[in-house]
């Protein structure tokens, strides 16, 4: 009971002893027993008239402040959206139930923002190409995006768990004790197959985070650098032995007296050694043309067995050149095989098989046309030596060659089967290569 219903009970009960004590010694005093009651009933309805305004004045307060303290309760338990002015309280008691809920309003205004801010700290965290986690000074993980998860490959929520809990990882560990002790660290771990950079910031002056971290995929840039070492180590042996032979020509006419024969000779030298130039510098571009997007096809429906057969015929008029040597036997066999292909960029990929197999084939070439599995389906073999099994994976990087030791006199830039393959993958295609069980290699081509 709320001490000013106490109060006011108590006294009401002062009040009855009072007017009983008075009509006792009016009654001591020879008045007689009826006016001595009437007199003690009278003096309680005297003191009986203020106190029932003072009662109903304290039991309003009363109500009023036991309502108030009862929603302000609630409000400090976090029930913010009950309104406390939805009644009108009764004096001060109206004024300080204003207050209180202008300071409920004040706070919900703080906890939306509060909210807002959290949602975009998170839609930044997760829109973030790299992992990105946050650590409070007890070692708790405050913040952490789904890139973190993909990363070290984390299936449950890592947010309010301790960080050794989440990553059993040394050296993200040792970061984060770093960042909490106030340095900065940058460091490098592996996560499975992932190469991941680690840069770990301390935070001062915060209460909840003590160091962030930012998590980096580095992977796909070492490949890169990877791929661009091998790429100049390729390209600068290729081009050494084009240059080597016009170095020699030039050279040889340099010193002079040289007949006429050998004139004719050393001119050819040269010819043919700039075409090999010019076909890797061509070559080149036209797979960073494919490899970049930026070649665009123009999709058609074709008959894949009367190209290829074109294709075949333009190839035996291209070996006809005297400088390619002995033309190959060539048998092509097949039927219709319709297709969707770009029939400017299609020829390309056969007759880069077939250049393939007639410099590193033997024998017959034969060329096999069909439908298979609705698609069309071309396979190229030859009668040569076949490909080392441990290298079938590699054939279809560019500059690679089966057998560097024969580059210069087996002649190509090692790019065809590279610029073939992407050609391939760009119509939707699939290409593999095996070796026959009679010897010699089959590359089949399949297109939608």
């Amino acid at each position: 009971m709320h001490p000013l219903r106490v109060l006011l009970f108590v006294s009401l009960a002062l009040g009855v002893a009072v007017a009983a004590a008075l009509g006792a010694a009016l009654v001591r005093l020879g008045v007689p027993q009826l006016e001595a009651v009437i007199l003690g009933v009278l003096a309680f309805a005297v003191f009986l008239l203020p106190w029932t305004g003072v009662a109903l004045w304290a039991f309003r307060r009363a109500e009023d402040l036991g309502l108030l303290i009862d929603r302000t309760q609630a409000l400090v338990e976090g029930d913010a959206q009950r309104p406390i002015t939805d009644r009108e309280y009764h004096g001060e008691v109206d004024d300080l139930a204003r207050a209180v809920d202008a300071l409920r309003v004040a706070m919900l205004r703080e906890a939306s923002w509060s909210a807002q801010r959290r949602a975009t700290l998170q839609q930044i965290s997760a829109s973030l190409g790299e992992g990105l986690l946050a650590l409070s000074a007890g070692g708790r993980v405050v913040l952490a995006n789904d890139r973190v998860s993909e990363m070290f490959g984390l299936e449950a929520d890592p947010v309010g768990r301790p960080l050794l809990e989440v990553l059993r990882n040394h050296a993200v560990a040792g970061a984060f004790d770093q960042a909490r002790e106030g340095k900065e660290s940058t460091s490098r771990t592996v996560a499975g197959s992932r190469q991941i950079e680690i840069r770990v910031f301390p935070v001062a002056d915060s209460p909840e985070v003590a160091a962030v971290g930012l998590f980096i995929d580095v992977t796909r840039l070492e490949q890169l650098q990877r791929i661009r070492k091998e790429f100049l180590d390729d390209f600068s042996h290729e081009v050494r032995t084009p240059l080597a032979g016009l170095r020699s020509a030039v050279e040889s006419f340099e010193v002079g007296e040289i007949s006429p024969e050998q004139e004719e000779q050393l001119r050819g030298v040269m010819l043919r050694q700039l075409a090999r130039i010019e076909r890797l510098v061509k070559d080149l571009s036209e797979l960073n043309r494919i490899e970049s997007g930026e070649l665009v096809l123009d999709r058609q429906e074709v008959d894949l067995n009367a190209m290829v057969r074109e294709v075949v015929e333009e190839f035996r008029e291209r070996l006809a050149d005297p400088f390619t040597g002995q033309p190959p036997r060539l048998t092509v066999r097949g039927e219709q095989a319709l297709a969707h292909v770009d029939p400017a960029r299609a020829p390309q990929i056969f007759l880069n098989l077939l250049d393939n197999a007639w410099k590193h084939g033997a024998g017959e070439i034969t060329v096999e046309i069909a439908a298979k599995d609705g698609r069309a389906a071309v396979r190229v073999s030859d009668q040569g030596e076949g490909i080392p099994p441990g290298e079938l994976d590699r054939i279809f990087h560019r500059f690679y060659r089966v057998d560097r030791s024969r580059s210069q006199t087996v002649p190509g830039v090692g790019l065809g089967l590279a610029i073939a393959k992407h050609l391939v993958l760009l119509h939707g295609g699939t290409i593999r290569a095996w070796n026959r069980p009679g010897g010699g290699a089959a590359f089949e081509v399949r297109l939608p």
